[in-house]
């Protein structure tokens, strides 16, 4: 087996571990990000989530990009070609992001010094919840075995993200159904002690 596929695998057991004993949805997709940088050896990779508007995606994690390059604005939707394809739930390579039209901010991406892009979906069965993308400082072609990698990286943030989702639904209900039984039990000792 070669020494790229056995990185590959221990960093996905890495990732599967920490998704199965931590709810820090935070930790979980910084550590993502980070080995995916350190394994595929890129430049940078960000995880972008869709917001509730359903208009833009919002950065969720990023490691190896400047605060000026995500502070650029908004990736809007519908002018992210890219994104609105990955969002179909398909897989897009960029060999070039400075003058690929599809690519809604080039200057920003030629002043960070990215050069190739690898984009694919965050899913969740038959929904798609975001965007996690790669960049390289050089030309790039990406082989299968880092689509495929990159691939189940996403689906890993999605399992995770998913989990602090119902995670956070469930803490809410019960703090909900806590507070109406205190209430109605403070309603019930008073009427009991009259």
């Amino acid at each position: 087996m070669r020494k790229g596929k056995v990185q590959y695998y221990n960093t996905l057991y890495q990732i599967t571990r920490t998704i199965t004993s931590t709810l820090d949805l935070d930790e979980v997709l910084k550590l993502i990000t980070e080995n995916t940088v350190k394994t595929m050896g890129v430049k940078a990779c960000s995880i972008r989530l869709i917001n509730e508007d359903k208009k833009t995606l919002r950065i969720a994690s990023a490691y190896g990009l400047s605060e000026d390059y995500l502070k650029k604005g908004a990736v809007e939707i519908d002018k992210s070609l890219i994104d609105a394809e990955v969002l179909k739930g398909n897989i897009v390579k960029i060999k070039d992001a400075t003058t690929d039209p599809r690519f809604q901010y080039p200057e920003e991406a030629k002043k960070e010094g990215i050069k190739s892009v690898l984009c694919v979906p965050l899913q969740l069965k038959d929904r798609i919840i975001g965007v996690m993308r790669v960049y390289t400082d050089k030309p790039h072609t990406f082989a299968k075995s880092e689509v495929e990698f990159l691939t189940a990286l996403a689906n890993s943030a999605a399992i995770a993200i998913e989990n602090a989702r119902l995670y956070d639904l469930l803490r809410r209900e019960y703090s909900k159904l806590y507070n109406d039984f205190m209430q109605w039990y403070d309603s019930w000792s008073v009427a009991v002690s009259r």
